[in-house]
């Protein structure tokens, strides 16, 4: 797990010859946190830990642990998880619609599309956009490979429905975007900073 490097890793996980410890991040549903506890694996084995189970903060398990890890943190700045609309987005059409994996996560009625390109790169990113201005909330970050990145909603169709998320990151004073998601893959990406609470994802998974 890579961490925000202004903190020290043994904030965010406890570790004994007995046992080892982190903070999912979840909560139960009376908001106590939910902490991942693992135990030594068995002689020969690989890995060096085993998954004992799931518990939170109050449960007799955790109770060997003077000190609970941290959550961890995976932004330097709140100024990190906002969306800059000032900035532009170029968007690698050709990987997206080219690359297999990605063509694959379009909606299947307009995946084979010979309008694809003009829907994706036309009204559906400006459409995008707009919204984003409107609320910055639309644009929910995620973390990928050290840095944070954006999930923006693309509607290839109604613009009440969101299709897919397209996944931008900044790389000097612009955003680029060459990878799309389902709306389940950015559910969960977005997840592991905080509860998504844009209104394209509530409700596109079971809840916590």
């Amino acid at each position: 797990m890579e961490l925000n490097d202004n903190f020290p890793d043994h904030h965010y996980i406890s570790e004994s010859e007995n046992h080892l410890c982190f903070d999912t991040g979840l909560f139960t549903k009376n908001f106590e946190p939910i902490y991942a506890f693992l135990t030594p694996n068995e002689p020969g084995r690989k890995a060096k830990w085993q998954l004992n189970g799931f518990y939170k903060k109050s449960e007799y398990e955790l109770r060997q642990i003077a000190v609970l890890p941290k959550r961890a943190s995976y932004f330097n700045s709140f100024e990190d998880l906002i969306y800059d609309t000032r900035l532009d987005l170029r968007v690698n059409i050709d990987h997206i619609l080219d690359d297999e994996t990605n063509k694959m996560r379009i909606p299947e009625k307009y995946r084979e599309s010979s309008n694809l390109p003009m829907m994706f790169m036309g009204l559906a990113l400006e459409y995008a956009k707009i919204r984003i201005k409107e609320n910055y909330k639309a644009a929910v970050p995620q973390y990928f490979k050290g840095k944070i990145q954006f999930l923006i909603p693309i509607s290839l169709g109604d613009p009440s429905v969101v299709d897919l998320s397209l996944a931008v990151g900044k790389e000097g004073g612009i955003y680029t975007g060459h990878t799309c998601l389902t709306l389940d893959m950015a559910y969960n990406n977005a997840r592991l900073i905080a509860k998504p609470e844009s209104d394209w994802l509530i409700g596109k998974t079971s809840p916590d």
